[in-house]
């Protein structure tokens, strides 16, 4: 497979899907979604998500307010690990390998915003949190920016219905940082970029939160992209560039 090549570390938030979402529903709603009791925090609406933001994650004891960039628990000092599958189950075979993406320097520093379902079962990273740290990261979008002769032009992503759906992720309790688990594109997600978050189906989002759940054989196969039926996708203001532009603006369709 052919490699990507490599971008300035600046750049690398608009290559690497998923680089931006929102959640713009209140945490009421967000609570009511995902039948979970009302967290001791408060988080204010945001349309434009960026890395290193802290947002409202759901995990299997409830919400927690957790730092999108994921920190393996041994860069903080270690800690106990979880005794894990064999890595010779068939189906870890099966995604275990991992397409090379480059790393930034910049990314090293801040975390991990997005882990790769193709090399989740394996990659030290990430392999013990798929075992143990499972959580829902709740969205009503996703933004992605297609390449074309040097340009970088954003696309919003969501649901046609517009509701709340969750990305799965997985999080490490330490620090208290999270990533979005990332899949091959569907149809209509491609035709911008090659690869989109993972959006679970709502009858398995109790799955993938259950820490008894250690099968990967059952696990693994929940980490693909969602039927292009469901979501539709429009160009969107270069305002999402700036983390700083955080309204309603960025959501606003233009023309294409």
């Amino acid at each position: 497979m052919q490699k990507e090549p490599a971008v300035p570390a600046h750049d690398l938030r608009l290559l690497i899907m998923c680089g931006r979402y929102s959640q713009t529903r209140s945490l009421a709603e967000i609570v009511q979604r995902f039948s979970v009791k009302p967290p001791p925090f408060n988080s204010k609406l945001s349309y434009n998500i960026f890395p290193g933001a802290l947002r409202p994650v759901v995990c299997a004891d409830g919400l927690k307010l957790l730092k999108w960039g994921f920190l393996p628990g041994w860069v903080a000092g270690g800690g106990a690990h979880i005794s894990l599958p064999s890595g010779g189950n068939s189906m870890e075979r099966k995604f275990s390998t991992e397409t090379s993406v480059p790393e930034a320097d910049a990314q090293a520093r801040e975390g991990f915003i997005n882990a790769r379902a193709e090399g989740i079962a394996s990659r030290p990273a990430f392999r013990t949190a798929l075992y143990r740290n499972r959580c829902l990261v709740p969205a009503d979008g996703f933004y992605e920016w297609q390449h074309s002769a040097g340009a970088k032009t954003p696309y919003r992503f969501e649901m046609r219905d517009k509701s709340l759906f969750a990305m799965a992720g997985v999080y490490e309790e330490k620090n208290g940082t999270y990533a979005i688990i990332t899949a091959v594109a569907n149809a209509l997600v491609r035709s911008v970029h090659h690869r989109m978050p993972v959006i679970l189906e709502r009858r398995h989002e109790a799955l993938w939160l259950d820490p008894k759940m250690k099968d990967s054989e059952v696990l693994l196969p929940l980490l693909r992209c969602c039927d292009s039926a469901l979501i539709h996708g429009y160009r969107v203001s270069d305002l999402i560039n700036d983390p700083v532009n955080d309204s309603a603006a960025c959501l606003e369709p233009l023309p294409q």
